[in-house]
This record gives C-alpha cells, sequence and structure tokens, in this order.
C-alpha cells in the first residue's frame, strides 16, 4: 500500500486590520510569525515584528539574516542568536512562503535568502 501524505494545512500568509501575517509550524510544534502594519495608522513605522516559539521572544526589527532552504527557515538575530525551524515532512507551501517573506521585506531585501 502507498504511503499516503497530507499537505500542510495551516495558512502562511494572512492580512488581517491592515497587517501583514507570515507564520510556519515547525516540525516539532515550533514557530516562526513574522508581522508588518502595511499602514500608519496601523503602526508601519515600526517595521517588522517576528516571534518564535512564545510570545516572549517577539520584537521588532530582530532579524538581521534569514535563510529558507527546502527543509529549514534559518535566521540570525540581531542580537547576535541563531534560531532554526524545520519544516514538517508535510510542508508544500515553499512558493507561497517565499512570496510571503518577500512582500515582508520589501523594504530590507537583503535579509532575505532563498536556497530551495
Amino acid at each position: 500500500m502507498p504511503k499516503q501524505t497530507t499537505s500542510y494545512v495551516h495558512p502562511v500568509e494572512m492580512v488581517e486590520n491592515d497587517v501583514l501575517s507570515v507564520s510556519v509550524i515547525g516540525a516539532d510544534g515550533s514557530y516562526f510569525m513574522w508581522q508588518k502594519c502595511l499602514s500608519e495608522e496601523a503602526g508601519s513605522e515600526d517595521g517588522v515584528y517576528f516571534e518564535f516559539g512564545t510570545p516572549t521572544t517577539g520584537g521588532h526589527n530582530q532579524v538581521r539574516e534569514c535563510t529558507v532552504t527546502n527543509d529549514a527557515i534559518h535566521v540570525v538575530l540581531a542580537s547576535g542568536g541563531l534560531e532554526h525551524l524545520y519544516f514538517p515532512p508535510s510542508f508544500d507551501k515553499h512558493k507561497e512562503l517565499q512570496e510571503a517573506l518577500t512582500r515582508i521585506y520589501a523594504e530590507q531585501e537583503e535579509i532575505l535568502e532563498f536556497s530551495m
């Protein structure tokens, strides 16, 4: 009997109340989330918010580098710390993730690297 695979069911990108959110849940249940306000009224001058694993890790403009590969996302924080999220086997939204992160970092494209 062939092995049945399911696709990744969580939305990668969402816009609500003029805030663009990009999130991914990892193989171990951890997560990465980015948010960018799309208008001054929503707080666009605050920059990009990034959170990993728990809300207490969240902050604005704390990502110095973000590399997306076929199996993971690797982030270098402004503090010098490193964070990694490994995709679950069912993750099939690489293109959607690339497009969404490109929108998040449209004004800072040097932060992103895609090696897929």
